[in-house]
This record gives structure tokens, sequence and C-alpha cells, in this order.
């Protein structure tokens, strides 16, 4: 039976979520631990998903979906010969923690089954379909979680420039510690909860530019492999996205016991409400004792080398 298939990985915002979305800067980096991989195959009847939260009839399938099923639509009537398919997904990201899994599935579904039905898509193409995606998805997208998610390297990025590729890691041995809370977030009530604050409370516009600043210090830091710099603008950015209220006390829990315990910078990453804790850790030993420390507050523990 003939199949196709594609594998994509996950990605981690360091600095500057949600004031991407306001049209101010962001850094993120890919995260290559954390994959999904898309197969898809003939149907003999009809179009079906087979995913971690649903399996069943790609007319049936739920709301949820209706991000990855705008991606089945699309591609179902580029093709010359439309034919019923089942499409399966291996590996998981875990959904709802500013990971990029609706990212990475749109992106992996907009690959594999453009080569199963030969529609022939420019990079572009690929990029607008999984970004339209991931806007039905979360309500309104930035386009920094669909670059991500297909990007080998660190990326800085704003909606106006679009992404500029980083030369090279951090370095110096530099650990992303990633840190699952095991709350979910939601991404589509964060946005619309920071639109609120900044509709009823106007002085809050000067944090989030300080947000995007802070994305362009970030830069600099990388650039210049300056550990202790990039670890303290974590730190600044926490207290600004606490002050907007998307903290929650176990990742300020977190945060703090990752900075006593040796990390150069911790805050929330991703929308937040829930989510992901990052640290900066100069060295794995480091991040292996944040870890220990850390179990009866976190669901699940990644490294990746920055």
């Amino acid at each position: 039976m003939f199949t196709t298939n594609y594998t994509a990985h996950g990605k981690v915002i360091l600095l500057g979520e949600h004031a991407v979305v306001y049209g101010y800067d962001a850094l993120a980096v890919p995260v290559q631990s954390l994959k999904i991989k898309t197969t898809v195959s003939a149907n003999p009847r009809i179009s079906t998903l087979e995913t971690f939260g649903y399996t069943g009839s790609f007319n049936n399938a739920p709301h949820d979906y209706d991000g990855l099923k705008y991606v089945v639509k699309t591609l179902q009537e580029k093709a010359t010969r439309p034919t019923p398919v089942t499409i399966h997904y291996e590996g998981k990201i875990p959904m709802q923690r500013g990971l990029g899994s609706s990212a990475t599935v749109a992106l992996g579904t907009t690959h594999a089954l453009s080569d199963y039905l030969s529609v022939k898509l420019t990079e572009p193409e690929i990029m607008a379909i999984t970004n339209h995606a991931e806007a039905i998805t979360h309500g309104k997208a930035s386009g920094l979680d669909a670059v991500s998610v297909n990007s080998t390297r660190a990326l800085f990025f704003n909606t106006k420039e679009g992404a500029t590729f980083m030369s090279g890691k951090l370095g110096n041995g530099a650990i992303l510690l990633i840190m699952d809370t095991g709350d979910l977030g939601s991404t589509k009530e964060a946005v619309m909860h920071v639109h609120q604050k900044l509709t009823d409370h106007p002085q809050f516009k000067s944090d989030m530019r300080e947000l995007g600043r802070l994305a362009r210090e970030a830069k600099k830091a990388w650039e210049t492999h300056d550990q202790k710099q990039l670890g303290h603008e974590f730190n600044q950015a926490q207290h600004l996205l606490r002050d907007f209220d998307l903290s929650t006390p176990k990742i300020d829990q977190l945060c703090q016991l990752a900075n006593q315990s040796g990390a150069l910078g911790a805050k929330l990453s991703g929308s937040g409400l829930g989510g992901i804790v990052i640290a900066l850790c100069s060295d794995q030993r480091i991040a292996e004792r944040i870890i220990e420390k850390s179990q009866d507050l976190i669901a699940h523990a990644w490294t990746e080398e920055i």
C-alpha cells in the first residue's frame, strides 16, 4: 500500500510570547526531542483520523480539530484526484502546553498529504496553510509557531519582517530545561485575557512593549553567547507575564525553585495559565538537580542543548 509520511518537531518561545501577537519581537527555538510523525495511507471508504485524542471519521471530528480539518480539506480541494485517506499520528507533544503541538500536526499533515495527493506546494504555500490552521485553532496566530516548527535553528521573529534565523547556538554547554506543569493552558483563552487586560487597563501597553524589548535584548545575548544576560531577561519577562495574570502559583513556585537551584533564569513559556516553565541552565548537571527537586510539581521534563 502506498503511504507517505513526514516528521515535524516542537518549539519553545524563549522571549516574546503574547508580545509577538501585537507586532513586537520574539525569540524561539526548535525542540528536536519532541516530534510527531504523520502518515497518510489509502482508505477504501471514507477519510479517517487516528490522533491522540480522537479516532474516527474525518467529517465527525470535534471542533477542536477544525484547524486540522482545514488542512485536509484544502489539500483535497487542490488535488487532481481527491481520494479517501487515513491520517495517522505517532509520537507525542503534550497538547495545550505551548510546545507547538497544533502547528507540528498542521505542518506534518500539510507535507505528508500533499505528497500523497501529488499536490506541488511552494514553501510559502505550506507555511500559509499551516499558519491559517493555527489561526483557526487558537483564534489568532502571529505565524511564529508555524515557522518555528519548520526550522532547525533558533529564530528571531516579528509579524512585519518575519523570521531571522540565528547562526549557531547560545553555546558554552547551555541547556534549556523544559518542565511540564501538567496543567493545560489555553492559547485562545490566554490571548483573549491579554486583549481584555490591554483594553481595560491601557497602562499595560507599556508592559507589552517591554516584553518585545526583552526579546530584542535576548537576541543580542544569543549572538554574544551571554548566558547570564539571557537568564536575566527570562526573569524580567516572567515578572511582566505574572503582572498580566498569566502565571499560576505552580509556575511561580517552579521558577523560584529553579533559580534557587542554580538556573540562570526561569519563566513560563507559551500562552501561560498553565503549560510549561523553561529554565536556562549553564550545564546538564544543574538541569538534573532542578528536575530532581521539582518532581512533585511536574508531570514531565525535557532538556535541549541550545
